[in-house]
């Protein structure tokens, strides 16, 4: 009889075990998943933010150089072919200037619990 409820006892803190760890690997897995996502609704908004600035500086650079050029479209087309430039490059070179940094950087604050 004692062998017995020993024997249950052992199996309910095995089973009690079980599902501590199972709350600790979901607790763990949402913790990584929020802190990824809070991550990024930040760059968002901050992207948002910097987009809205680069336009109103671009027309406002595209305005004083068509007034020095005396042609508005000019200064325009001017910022224009910059930008298209620009998006050249940054094509060019989009794995190692973009898609890799975002992969580290997503990396890295999935796995910065499991390192400390």
């Amino acid at each position: 009889m004692e062998e017995t409820n020993k024997l249950e006892k052992m199996f309910t803190d095995i089973k009690d075990y079980a599902e501590t760890r199972l709350d600790i690997v979901v607790l763990n897995t949402q913790d990584k998943a929020t802190n990824v996502i809070s991550s990024m609704a930040s760059a968002v908004i901050l992207g948002t933010l910097g987009l809205f600035i680069l336009l109103f500086l671009s027309v406002g650079a595209a305005w004083s150089l068509g007034e020095y050029l005396h042609s508005p479209s000019i200064g325009f087309f001017s910022i224009a072919g910059f930008y298209l430039l620009v998006a050249l490059v940054l094509f060019l070179n989009r794995d190692k200037w973009i898609k890799m940094p975002i992969i580290n950087a997503i990396l890295k604050k999935i796995t910065f619990h499991e390192n400390n």
